[in-house]
């Protein structure tokens, strides 16, 4: 079973995405982030995970949702971005802000876009007027 943190990182009404590394298929965009190490928490291996691949700084706040299948389990974290971080590529990727919109970006992973799904339906319920 493998274990994975997803960072998800809102601005406005945009959020973090980043491509795969081409040699880490399949290729295609997703929260960014990756698989736990042994002993590790989520919020851990999302600190250390956004550190190695965007020399992101994040504060992991939340697990939004968690997507069970049965050779993995992904864990979408809220995080917010510390002391002014930038995302700066450092594994062969490229990563940017994507509008939140019921339409989904084009490439984004399978199991990325049940999270799209969710997040997409979460902003609707907490600005609908009533």
């Amino acid at each position: 079973m493998i274990h994975v943190a997803a960072a998800v990182i809102i601005a406005g009404d945009k959020v973090l995405l980043a491509s795969r590394p081409v040699d880490k298929p399949p290729a295609g965009w997703e929260f960014p982030g990756g698989k736990l190490e042994p002993g590790e928490t989520v919020a851990q291996a999302a600190i250390r995970e956004l550190r190695e691949e965007l020399a992101l700084e994040i504060i992991p706040g939340e697990i939004w949702y968690v997507l069970k299948r049965p050779e993995l389990t992904l864990n979408f974290i809220n995080c917010k971005i510390k002391n002014n971080s930038e995302p700066h590529p450092l594994e062969n990727q490229s990563f940017c802000w994507r509008q939140i919109t019921p339409e989904p970006p084009e490439g984004l992973l399978k199991n990325d876009l049940i999270f799209w799904e969710y997040l997409n339906s979460v902003i609707k319920k907490n600005f609908e007027i009533c």
